[in-house]
């Protein structure tokens, strides 16, 4: 478990259920309702942040890069700007604001239940495509006024909602959204479909956050004194990552990744459970259990509709107190962080930190716990100043930054892709945009790296 070479052994659960008509009125009242109460807030920014209306590239000043994204949980829209200096593996990356939109209730109960595996008839998936293109519009449109940028000299990446649709005895992500509306309704050129395109160059479609993390946490160093940061990421599923230093003029080194546990997925199956009876929970009963379950060794988990929840429930059920979900779920995600970094993560060399990404239950709680068990510093998103739904975004602008930048490598071993670089769609802009993010792919830096060196 754990190792970069994992491969899935795909599980699949069969998810039917009637899905209720969108009212495209009430949904598009919905939409009017969001775009007025979209949540936003910039983070103090370092000198010379401001944009130049000139399209030269320079190495001194910031490029900008949009993110937005939508999780399988279908409840906001967030979004995230983040200035880039400099080019390639050398780049730094600052995260300069964030937002966010709450999707309306029609729409995100029907949203749900499509990623979980009903299709929607045509119709029906035309309209709520058109939804979500609009919600995310109001996400970049509110980002690029937050933060005063020119819309002509911006890029932005969008990450899902994504539905994974059995083809044969394969496996192929399914976008919902219109990326061309976004990108008319706001003249930005619009990179996406990350998955689909790792799919087709021979990839599993993910983990794919490990690239951006690594950028994201590993500013470029001419030395070696740097330290290995451990992310762990909350979300449906709980994933570690072990992010080496990042030297300049190196090739990139390996990232590993390890699946922890069930995250959001397992709180949502074990509100649905019978409690215990007065007096009869089996707590540390029901924790030993759930560590003997197969599937919690079986990665890779990074895609929640192969995860098997059914033992997780079964060995819940009639055993915990109303009172004690939440203390039993903290438990096992921090015992399931400390063994992946203890057993899975490598040892070679010391981890200076722990950053735990997201907005798990108690996040606090299980910081102090896990820092008190490994001596090392732990960090939350709050502690960096960014909100918990930074992720998603995130990936999504460092994944478009990748794109244009031509990066020499992917993280070819965590996902099979055969591609020597990040790869997606690039939907154009207006004219202007267009021009710069082609400028942008035209003078980047020619990789040099072998495909065996970058796997």
């Amino acid at each position: 478990m754990g190792t970069s070479c994992d491969r899935a052994r795909n599980r699949s659960q069969d998810v039917t259920s009637v899905f209720p008509r969108i009212d495209p009125h009430a949904a598009d009242r919905s939409l009017r309702e969001a775009s007025t109460a979209a949540n936003c807030r910039t983070l103090p920014l370092s000198e010379g942040a401001a944009v130049r209306s000139d399209a030269a590239i320079s190495l001194e000043r910031r490029r900008w890069f949009l993110g937005a994204s939508v999780g399988l949980r279908a409840s906001t829209v967030d979004g995230v700007v983040i200035a880039a200096r400099g080019r390639g593996l050398e780049a730094t990356v600052e995260i300069v604001s964030e937002g966010f939109v709450e999707l309306p209730k029609p729409i995100a109960v029907t949203l749900r239940r499509h990623l979980h595996g009903d299709p929607l008839p045509l119709s029906e998936a035309a309209e709520l495509s058109r939804q979500i293109a609009e919600l995310q519009t109001v996400v970049v449109e509110r980002l690029l006024h937050e933060v005063d940028l020119d819309a002509r000299q911006v890029a932005v990446g969008l990450s899902g909602p994504t539905a994974w649709r059995k083809i044969g005895d394969a496996w192929a992500p399914e976008t919902v959204g219109a990326p061309e509306l976004v990108a008319e309704a706001t003249g930005v050129t619009v990179i996406d479909a990350f998955a689909e395109r790792n799919v087709a160059a021979g990839g599993t479609g993910g983990p794919l956050d490990a690239l951006p993390l690594w950028l994201l946490f590993s500013p470029p160093q001419w030395s070696s004194a740097g330290r290995p940061t451990i992310a762990v990421s909350f979300d449906e599923t709980i994933d570690a990552y072990f992010v080496p230093p990042r030297r300049v003029g190196v090739e990139i080194p390996p990232i590993f990744w390890s699946p922890v546990a069930p995250g959001r997925l397992l709180q949502d199956e074990l509100e649905q459970i019978q409690p215990a009876a007065a007096g009869k929970s089996k707590f540390d009963k029901v924790l030993s259990d759930w560590r003997e379950i197969d599937s919690l060794f079986q990665p890779p988990i990074w895609r929640p509709d192969l995860f098997d929840l059914a033992p997780f429930a079964a060995a819940a059920d009639g055993r915990v107190d109303d009172s004690q979900g939440e203390a039993l779920l903290r438990r096992f995600w921090q015992d399931q962080i400390l063994h992946a970094i203890r057993a899975d993560l490598p040892t070679s060399a010391a981890a200076q930190r722990i950053v735990l990404l997201g907005e798990p239950l108690g996040i606090d709680e299980m910081a102090e716990k896990i820092r008190q068990k490994t001596d090392l510093n732990v960090e939350t998103a709050y502690d960096l100043g960014w909100g918990p739904r930074i992720l998603g975004p995130a990936v999504a602008a460092l994944l478009a930054f990748s794109f244009l930048e031509r990066f020499p490598a992917d993280v070819t071993m965590l996902t099979g892709s055969k591609a020597a670089r990040v790869l997606g769609r690039a939907t154009p802009g207006s004219p202007a945009n267009w021009q710069y993010c082609l400028e942008q792919l035209a003078t980047a830096p020619s990789g040099k790296m072998p495909l065996r060196n970058a796997v």
